[in-house]
């Protein structure tokens, strides 16, 4: 398993966490689903599930189709997820892709940021 899946695995299992420790969170997600991938531009593309309440593990796939794609290199992710870089900052700078509605962005920063 590669450092990019366990922390994205990590992430899971905070977000799912919060989800059950905050309503507001779960009623925000409430009878929504939505695929995830995560294009690591020097590894595997990772796929997630957001259904019932729950998002399930990521998983290695080929398919880079999803309700949200997120496309960076592991070094732009990892920094991402440890919070040592800046989504904003990754993006202008275009070392970050995001492929998402406005409403699922919002969704990808509950899953992300641990402090919202």
């Amino acid at each position: 398993m590669t450092e990019v899946s366990k922390l994205l695995n990590e992430k899971v299992l905070e977000f799912n966490s919060k989800i059950k420790d905050e309503p507001d969170t779960a009623k925000m997600i409430e009878g929504k689903t939505r695929t995830i991938c995560i294009c690591v531009l020097d590894g595997d593309n990772h796929v997630s599930k957001l259904e019932n309440l729950e998002l399930e593990n990521f998983s290695l796939t080929d398919d880079s189709s999803a309700d949200l794609r997120v496309t960076a290199s592991s070094e732009i992710l990892e920094a991402l997820i440890s919070r040592t870089m800046s989504p904003v900052k990754a993006y202008m700078k275009g070392d970050l892709k995001v492929k998402a509605s406005l409403t699922d962005m919002l969704l990808l920063k509950k899953l992300f940021c641990n402090s919202l």
